[in-house]
């Protein structure tokens, strides 16, 4: 038997779908985005090289683990905090939306504008954070939208080089919306915002029926909930170049590093100091009743999923990133248990 038969690595099954949570794989998609702050900032590198390099779980009688010490960097571009960011909030938009789904009907909405070049994204999201308060001032929308939770999204063309800025947004409007004249069909929507944008375009603004799933809010509850930006977008995925000879393979990765640095200078910038959640009207009250955590990245250990806190019977697990096996390996003797 090999001593690598005698390491136990981690297995985190989610209690109920048995799907598995890949710890390893967000670790090491984040230590590649780390890469890039190596190369630009010293500081963050430190920071993002070291999130989630130690884990602590309670393992309960079912058999589930929950998280309840972890390292997260908490950077806006983060693999591994944006992955934990997204489940905590589609925990706290599902639970406020359960919470009024008998009084309010919901709709989808998103809101886009024109591709940006890297130098012109700033000023777009401040030209988008405007014209977004203007919306909700407009007295059409405050006579029809009761509520609502806005959440920013950029993705990155890698063709043109530009930025894909918009929002998706969740509306809460009284039962009789559809059938009233309260009612915004999309085109009228469409040049609201185009109003508050103050531009001479027609921008796009999608509009859907909130569909609940079997399982629970479904997939628009998701939407709202994704990644501010996707690690895809920022870094190239690199597989294809493996059958060429090294010299090209090296000239590849010096040309794709340099836009992936080019890229998280950018963004870096463009979201420090943002607000990239929102909540408004009932949405907001209900929020602020159930106490849930204003700022998303005060607690990126309790997502609201399966939290167990009653539950009085686990042992405690402790894993560490071991950099040779390139996976969390579990450490420490005998583990403490609370019975």
């Amino acid at each position: 038997m090999s001593d690598f038969d005698n390491y136990i690595f981690l297995n985190d099954v989610r209690n109920g779908s048995g799907n598995k949570i890949n710890w390893k794989n967000r670790r090491l998609i984040t230590l590649r985005m780390a890469q890039s702050y190596k190369r630009i900032d010293r500081i963050k590198y430190r920071r993002i090289v070291d999130c989630a390099g130690y884990l602590e779980f309670r393992r309960y009688s079912d058999n589930s683990l929950k998280l309840r010490t972890a390292n997260f960097c908490k950077l806006r571009l983060c693999p591994m905090c944006n992955w934990r960011r997204s489940m905590k909030i589609f925990a706290n938009v599902s639970r406020i939306m359960d919470d009024i789904r008998n009084d309010y009907s919901f709709i989808f909405l998103t809101l886009t504008v024109k591709n940006v070049a890297s130098a012109d994204l700033e000023k777009q999201i401040d030209k988008m954070t405007n014209a977004f308060n203007a919306l909700c001032k407009r007295k059409q929308i405050k006579a029809a939208v009761k509520g609502w939770v806005r959440c920013f999204e950029i993705t990155h063309n890698w063709q043109n080089r530009k930025f894909h800025p918009h929002y998706h947004v969740i509306l809460a409007v009284d039962k009789f919306y559809y059938t009233s004249k309260l009612y915004i069909c999309q085109e009228e929507f469409c040049k609201i915002w185009q109003s508050c944008l103050d531009v001479d375009y027609k921008p796009i603004v999608d509009i859907r029926t909130f569909k609940d799933s079997e399982k629970g809010n479904g997939k628009e509850v998701a939407e709202v909930a994704k990644y501010t930006i996707k690690s895809s977008n920022i870094m190239a995925n690199l597989t294809g170049i493996s059958g060429y000879n090294k010299d090209i393979q090296d000239k590849v990765k010096r040309f794709t590093d340099s836009i992936t640095d080019e890229i998280v200078t950018t963004l870096d910038s463009a979201l420090v100091n943002r607000r990239l959640i929102g909540f408004g009207g009932v949405f907001k009250e209900k929020h602020k009743e159930l106490n849930l955590t204003h700022n998303v990245d005060d607690d990126l250990i309790h997502t609201g999923f399966n939290e167990n806190e009653n539950a009085l019977n686990y042992v405690t697990e402790r894993y560490r990133w071991d950099i040779g096996y390139r996976n969390y390996m579990k450490i420490g003797g005998e583990n403490d248990e609370q019975t």
